[in-house]
């Protein structure tokens, strides 16, 4: 029977016949590891080369995870076709496909060879910056890895036990650098051993989808055009320029890589680079750096009138800890405001574009937290400003879920006479000004609702505070109250609260260097121990991420296939052979099935000694 394409596919039917091959699939378990998942996600093709997101409702999830396995073909019926979601979408698309309990799914035996295996939209490493806290789609790269870490561990607040943590260095052909660090199981998975080991006879280069640009560090943005300066003066030098250390990549469930593998710019970076290859390197995980950052435990604690009697010049870098119950929202201030895409700092719409307060080039803007809020201690009243993360950990809500509201949304509403230890800081705003006022940088403890809120002793008042350059802290993880909000009232009892996260120039080409597809990057066994690594072709890797509902972004561009078919749709690039069928003809082996030599497969040897690439096929 004729099957739907993808591409035709919309929610004014419900009667669709599709046979799509699963590229990807990763389960959603929210904030915490090891739970049941939330949904589990797909990413879907069909033979045109069209692609499309699909999402299983947890309650299906161990029904459908028996049925469908990552990389197989399948025919799919009785589904719902659905506006795609605002955020967190594998690349830009229109519409989603949403599995029911009454979905069919039948394997389909005969694959035809030129049906794609991968998905992917790549991003240039000079855009990546524009990238820096956007939610609405995933990031996907392409980069010669010059440095692995060791695995190292961190104690994030919203789990029990360590998470993992590995970091990767990428270079593109511009000598631009940039770190990926990839998270729990995912971290585990990867075997830089394995990269290491290759990376000392031949470059490594992969594609790295499901990914998410960074900050960690927004002081550090304002940088990022003056670094691209830099790098356009320093492109006659073999100099690598880096990006900011505290911009990164981030990979987590979403996350998926292919190293080496027969796609065409694989192919063309291969032939760019030539023998001119730069050695895989070890290098730090920064686990030090990056728990650091977040032991507030031995912040200097003050209370309300000892902040209001700091000096704002001499403190503005201090971090201080203060207990506070929320008297009021300030009624002058509007609770979200429009921040720049690059810089983060306030923007204003002229048209359809956005002109940024702090003069950058950027004419994108998003809407992003600012809530104004009263609190005291009994000893003196502030007013406490919380910016986009730590104010969506405050209420549990995003941005744009509470734009829908009118007035002052309820969720909002809710934490006046809520009791909590905040991580405070002087505002900018101070400096000028005689009221001090104090940015939350984190919120340390919640006590619950309280019975009364403590009287202010001293007679002041707050004015209100103008509006201001906005915090880049980033939105990329979510951590609802609703459970301890809908708590008794009056408890005393502390809650720990959970901490988020966190034009190419023309190149003589030079004879092909050696090259191996590394494809079984799985590690079943704890790091350390020592057992033998065979490249084999027929696993692909896997990593971990997260998935609140945020920002809504605007178009689908078309998608493109390796095999050259165009279809209407996502602009997404798609390229492989099915495994599934048989086996190729000799001539033909020695581009598409590069085989270990006898060599390689001795567990005595500890460097994979890999045949000299012949030549490289640019495309299928």
């Amino acid at each position: 029977m004729g099957f739907d394409s993808l591409c035709d596919i919309s929610p004014a039917s419900k009667h669709w016949s599709i046979n799509v091959r699963v590229a990807r699939m990763w389960d959603y378990c929210g904030t915490r590891d090891g739970q049941p998942p939330i949904h589990v996600d797909l990413v879907l093709v069909d033979d045109k080369g069209t692609a499309m997101y699909a999402e299983i409702p947890g309650t299906e999830a161990k029904k459908f995870k028996e049925l469908i396995q990552e990389n197989g073909v399948y025919s799919l019926k009785k589904f719902f076709v659905a506006p795609s979601k605002s955020s967190y979408k594998p690349f830009p698309a229109k519409y989603m496909i949403k599995f029911t309990p009454w979905t069919t799914v039948t394997n389909t035996e005969v694959v035809p060879k030129s049906f794609p295996t991968h998905v992917y939209n790549l991003v240039p490493f000079c855009d990546l910056p524009s990238r820096v806290g956007a939610q609405d789609y995933f990031t996907d790269v392409l980069g010669q890895i010059v440095g692995v870490s060791k695995l190292g561990h961190v104690r994030m607040s919203t789990n029990s036990s360590d998470t993992a943590k590995r970091v990767i260095a990428l270079r593109d052909d511009r000598n631009t650098e940039v770190k990926l660090v990839l998270w729990g199981q995912r971290a585990v998975e990867f075997d830089a051993e394995l990269v290491f080991d290759n990376g000392q006879n031949t470059a490594v280069v992969g594609v790295f989808v499901g990914l998410l640009m960074k900050s960690y560090n927004s002081e550090l943005l304002l940088h990022l055009l003056i670094n691209y300066f830099m790098l356009a003066l320093q492109m006659s030098t073999h100099d690598p320029v880096s990006i900011v250390d505290d911009e990164t990549l981030s990979g987590g469930s979403a996350c998926r890589w292919y190293l080496n593998e027969d796609i065409p710019e694989i192919d063309s970076c291969f032939d760019r680079l030539g023998d001119d290859f730069a050695k895989v390197q070890w290098i730090s995980t920064g686990t030090e750096k990056f728990a650091a950052s977040r032991n507030r435990a031995d912040l200097p604690r003050k209370t309300v009138a000892e902040l209001r009697e700091l000096d704002p010049w001499e403190t503005e870098a201090t971090d201080f800890l203060c207990t506070v119950s929320i008297t009021s929202v300030a009624p002058e201030q509007p609770w979200w405001f429009q921040s720049c895409s690059k810089c983060h700092r306030s923007a204003t719409s002229y048209g359809s574009e956005y002109r940024c307060s702090g003069g950058c080039v950027s004419t994108k803007a998003y809407p992003k937290y600012r809530l104004c809020l009263v609190g005291t201690d009994g000893t003196g009243s502030a007013e406490f400003v919380f910016f986009n993360r730590v104010a969506q950990q405050l209420v549990g809500k995003t941005v744009m879920s509470l734009l829908r509201s009118s007035g002052l949304p309820r969720e909002i509403a809710a934490v006046v006479c809520q009791k909590y230890t905040l991580a405070v800081s002087v505002t900018q705003k101070s400096l000028s000004q005689r009221n001090i006022s104090f940015q939350v940088n984190a919120i340390e403890t919640f006590f619950g609702r309280q019975n009364s809120v403590p009287h202010d002793t001293r007679v002041s008042t707050i004015l209100p505070l103008a509006m201001t350059a906005a915090s880049s802290l980033d939105d990329s993880l979510t951590s609802s109250l609703d459970q301890v909000l809908d708590g008794p009232s009056g408890s005393e009892l502390p809650v720990v609260i959970p901490e988020l996260t966190m034009p190419a120039e023309d190149i003589l080409k030079k004879a092909g260097p050696i090259r191996m597809p590394l494809r079984s990057l799985k590690r079943k066994e704890p790091e350390g121990a020592k057992t033998s690594k065979n490249l084999t072709k027929d696993a692909v890797l896997t990593s971990q991420n997260i998935d609140p509902d945020s920002i809504p972004r605007n178009a689908s561009p078309p998608v493109k296939l390796a095999s050259e078919v165009i279809a209407a749709g996502n602009e997404v690039h798609l390229h492989g052979k099915s495994p599934e069928v048989g086996v190729e003809d000799e001539a033909d082996s020695d581009a598409k099935k590069r085989k270990v030599p006898p060599e390689a497969t001795d567990p005595t040897s500890t460097v994979t000694r890999l045949p000299k690439k012949t030549g490289l096929k640019k495309g299928k």
